[in-house]
């Protein structure tokens, strides 16, 4: 299989001067991180990772430093969506993993268990642990938390079925935060599975401050 590996964004939300994927935490750059566990999972042949060009020769400076040789770099589009259709047209194999930068913390055991699967969308989720209402400046109504999720990736796709659901959404001018809504739009099943608690996605500062004290504490059981 293959994998689309998304580290085109500039983080803004991160309120740093350089795009969040190349800010370090413990010495190595974010996006690094879920590179190298995917790099030694043996079924994925090709990592296709979207870039921002104005950052290339970074990106070709730190991959080759950290010894990655699955990387094939894909202009990303303005918008994540975008960035994925990109990446699509290059995937050969019928199966394919989708993760982003943002996600440093996933395991080789979380992505085997999320490929053993056969389902056309395997999505791996937790639970919302608070609570969720619905309303501007003014409550308008609840939401059944037990009924709710909280989606994460990496996500596994079938190719033929991922690449229509996002012709359908091109035709629809329909845009998603991910791409199992894309894929439950066409009426397909998605499959959830368990997620990991501390696979958090760094998006603010206070997300970089929970992972970086996370990483120090795996370091130190390693160790």
């Amino acid at each position: 299989m293959d994998c689309i590996y998304l580290a085109a964004g500039l983080g803004v939300r991160l309120e740093k001067k350089i795009p969040k994927q190349f800010y370090k935490i413990l010495g190595k750059p974010i996006f690094i991180y879920s590179l190298e566990v995917l790099e030694k999972i043996d079924c994925i042949e090709t990592i296709y990772m979207t870039f921002h060009p104005d950052f290339k020769n970074t990106y070709l400076r730190i991959i080759e430093k950290y010894n990655i040789s699955k990387v094939v770099l894909i202009n990303g589009g303005e918008t994540r969506q975008e960035s994925v259709w990109k990446a699509l047209q290059h995937i050969k194999n019928e199966k394919l993993l989708i993760h982003e930068a943002a996600r440093p913390l996933i395991t080789s055991d979380f992505i085997n268990n999320i490929i053993r699967y056969n389902n056309k969308a395997v999505v791996p989720t937790i639970p919302i642990p608070f609570t969720v209402s619905e309303g501007d400046k003014y409550m308008t109504g609840e939401l059944d938390r037990s009924k709710l999720h909280n989606i994460q990736l990496p996500q596994f796709f079938d190719r033929k079925t991922l690449i229509t659901a996002h012709k359908k959404a091109q035709e629809e001018n329909y845009t998603a935060t991910e791409d199992s809504i894309l894929v439950f739009r066409l009426g397909e099943k998605i499959k959830f599975i368990s997620g990991m608690e501390n696979n958090i996605k760094i998006t603010t500062p206070l997300d970089l401050i929970v992972v970086e004290n996370l990483l120090k504490g795996v370091e130190r059981w390693e160790g």
